[in-house]
């Protein structure tokens, strides 16, 4: 249940641009990557920062529970644990707090995936429902600082997952239109918002069952990043256009 304090939309957090080396025909100009679960192996982490910081409210969470109804959407997820609404921002910064004092790992492959990417001209972007402060330190540590072109965090945004400000921010950011783009994520929640955006969506990880993933709309579910972005390179020649996974279906986003 990742989360973060309601700003006003605020600066990116830009890294380096991207590799001016021409990007084959094939492939998208920019990927944009959610960051729990999906760069960085973070769910036990946030199972147990969760427990943590509701047990001091009086409220448990089960590991069954976290398993099954885990979402980056974390309003929704204190709605359905009974957390007084009234609440909701203090548990959330305690929340993070939590999770700033942990040190998360890559997931297998990605980083040499996202340098793939980068090598061959597509541009790299992040859009995460973590906060800056919790984010920041683990790119820093992770030697991932300068691969991503923009980066999105809760506290940027008046509207977290799946709301498609931070998505859009970030395609604004690049100049893009959402379909010359891939957002890549490991929930239901993340593929909800690159639809509403209008951006294709390709599904990884293990976050979410695949049977789950495809009653939403996904044709595949790739083990992780590194198995996503094989195919793709493999996939991609003169002319073709890269299915990423998902069935588009864009609707107008919410306010």
């Amino acid at each position: 249940m990742s989360a973060g304090s309601r700003a006003a939309p605020g600066g990116n957090g830009a890294a380096q641009p991207g590799s001016a080396t021409s990007r084959p025909p094939g492939l998208p100009a920019a990927v944009i990557f959610d960051w729990d679960g999906t760069i960085v192996d973070t769910l036990p982490l946030i199972y147990r920062a969760n427990v943590t910081v509701l047990g001091e409210i009086g409220i448990t969470m089960s590991r069954q529970w976290f398993r099954e109804r885990h979402t980056p959407d974390w309003r929704r997820g204190y709605r359905e644990l009974g957390v007084p609404e009234h609440l909701w921002d203090r548990t959330a910064l305690r929340w993070a707090e939590e999770m700033g004092r942990m040190r998360p790992r890559a997931l297998p492959w990605v980083r040499r995936a996202l340098r793939q990417l980068r090598d061959r001209g597509v541009r790299l972007g992040l859009v995460t429902a973590s906060t800056r402060g919790v984010v920041e330190p683990g790119l820093e540590r992770l030697r991932m600082a300068g691969l991503f072109e923009t980066a999105w965090y809760a506290d940027d945004v008046r509207e977290g997952k799946p709301h498609p400000e931070a998505l859009l921010l970030a395609l604004r950011d690049l100049g893009l239109a959402p379909e010359q783009s891939v957002y890549v994520g490991d929930t239901t929640a993340d593929l909800e918002m690159a639809r509403t955006a209008g951006a294709p969506f390709a599904a990884v990880g293990t976050t979410t069952p695949e049977d789950v993933f495809r009653a939403a709309g996904a044709d595949r579910v790739w083990p992780g990043v590194g198995a996503w972005v094989d195919d793709l390179l493999a996939s991609a020649g003169p002319g073709t256009v890269p299915t990423p996974g998902v069935r588009q279906r864009r609707r107008t986003p919410r306010s």
